[in-house]
């Protein structure tokens, strides 16, 4: 009987394929990422210049201090996630 050997099956990897792969990864992330935010930034962006649009023109929307900064931050929040989705996506883009 002739005794066979086994064969090596482990996987030798450097570090420039490891970091070929985060790079990949991280792109991937990026682009979930940028559209999540412009999904989620939309919406709060219009819904505070709404809210505050029927405070400014009285529309009968009530009107005192927690809604007032309530709106704002609803507007902050919105522009701000609109603003890094953006930014994402063209660092992405030009990156490429």
């Amino acid at each position: 009987m002739k005794q066979t050997e086994k064969e090596d099956h482990t996987v030798i990897m450097s570090d420039e394929y490891l970091s070929e792969s985060g790079v990949q990864g991280g792109k991937a992330i990026a682009e979930h990422i940028s559209i999540g935010s412009f999904i989620l930034g939309m919406p709060f962006l219009i819904l505070g210049i709404i809210a505050l649009a029927a405070i400014a023109l009285h529309s009968g929307f009530q009107y005192n201090a927690a809604i007032l900064i309530g709106s704002v931050l609803l507007m902050v929040i919105g522009l701000l996630l609109t603003i890094g989705g953006y930014m994402i996506y063209r660092n992405k883009q030009t990156n490429q």
